[in-house]
């Protein structure tokens, strides 16, 4: 039963997308408003003007962006005449207002509906994510994080003891 499970068996259908000409700020938001109702998600899919894959904005990226235009503003030094809050804010601000361009994975896992349970182990093993897309005729129809599969597969392993 357990090696008969495919992508599809543990994808999900609904998942956040942006436009890659969004800013980091909107990529943020979705991504914390995708996480409210899915508190397992950490990606974004990002697709082109045309609506093809472009690649993807990770809660891994998104950490990374935050720490490259906030955490390492040069007002933000361990000094005493260093007003944070006001530093913080400004540092903040450029953040938000800058482009997702430059945050975008694409080297992106990529799986068949087909592919069975071991094919999407292997996938996020040697890719060394925790996440893979679902692709069928040029489309991605579904997302299927490492906790989807960790589901499926203590599932079934559960019920046989």
């Amino acid at each position: 039963m357990l090696l008969r499970k495919r992508a599809w068996d543990m994808m999900r259908e609904d998942f956040a997308t942006i436009d890659e000409s969004a800013s980091l700020a909107e990529t943020i938001r979705l991504l914390r408003d995708s996480m409210k109702t899915a508190p397992d998600n950490n990606i974004v899919v990002v697709k082109t003007k045309k609506g093809s894959l472009r690649g993807v904005a990770s809660i891994w990226t998104m950490l990374k962006a935050v720490e490259d235009k906030v955490l390492k503003d040069e007002d933000l030094r361990l000094n005493e005449d260093t007003d944070w809050d006001r530093a913080f804010k400004r540092a903040g601000t450029a953040c938000c207002h800058s482009t997702l361009d430059d945050h975008i994975e694409t080297d992106i896992p990529i799986l068949k509906p087909t592919d069975p349970m071991l094919v999407v182990l292997e996938i996020f093993r040697k890719k060394h994510r925790s996440w893979a897309l679902v692709q069928e005729g040029g489309s991605i129809i579904g997302v299927v994080l490492i906790s989807d599969v960790y589901r499926e597969l203590t599932r079934d392993l559960v019920t046989q003891f």
